[in-house]
């Protein structure tokens, strides 16, 4: 059992690993890619560099780059790659996703103005999205990823939906990683502190 998670928190641990899982569903995934910028904005806004700029080290992100990431996404990732699926289907693999080009793109702004970008990209994707008017047999059209094959609309959409709660969840380990040290001996029943590599960048 890990040490930080109580025998009755364990026990239901296991419960919900053996539960069935969710079938995706559309709204609700539009649900939550709808709330990741406010949840972001109320995360993040106005906090010291302490808690936005530091990382966990060598070659990691601070919550500025995960953000950085986050509008490079909206901006060449998740929409761009529903339209060339449900466009060329399986024939036209979705082009490569360059998951550090935040590193140029965020150079010179601050934090209040990404989190306003990651907002208004977010805002109009979703626009976007909804026009589509997408029914459940668009949802099973292919298309190909250019690392991992053949896959589906609803799989694409999902993973944009997990995307953005990896990210929220790196988001908390790196502030969190700040005060490893500040908490002493609590760290061992501190979860996101035992916490590593399944968000790493």
């Amino acid at each position: 059992m890990p040490l930080w998670m109580s025998p009755k928190c364990y026990g239901l641990h296991l419960l919900s690993k053996m539960a069935n899982r969710t079938e995706f569903n559309l709204a609700e995934a539009a649900a939550i890619l709808a709330r990741t910028p406010a949840t972001l904005a109320a995360f993040l806004s106005g906090l010291p560099d302490t808690w936005v700029r530091r990382d966990e080290g060598n070659d990691t992100w601070s919550a500025f780059d995960i953000l950085g990431h986050l509008i490079v996404g909206e901006r060449t990732d998740w929409m761009p790659r529903i339209r060339i699926l449900l466009e060329n289907g399986e024939a036209r693999a979705f082009d490569p996703f360059d998951r550090f080009a935040q590193f140029n793109e965020s150079a010179g702004n601050s934090m209040e103005q990404l989190l306003t970008k990651f907002a208004n990209l977010r805002r109009e994707n979703l626009v976007a999205l909804h026009a589509l008017n997408l029914q459940s047999e668009d949802l099973a059209k292919r298309g190909r990823h250019p690392a991992l094959g053949v896959v589906t609309l609803s799989e694409l959409i999902a993973a944009w939906v997990v995307h953005d709660l990896t990210h929220v969840h790196q988001i908390s380990r790196v502030m969190a990683h700040q005060y490893r040290d500040a908490v002493g001996p609590w760290s061992a029943y501190l979860g996101v502190l035992q916490c590593a590599g399944h968000s790493a960048p």
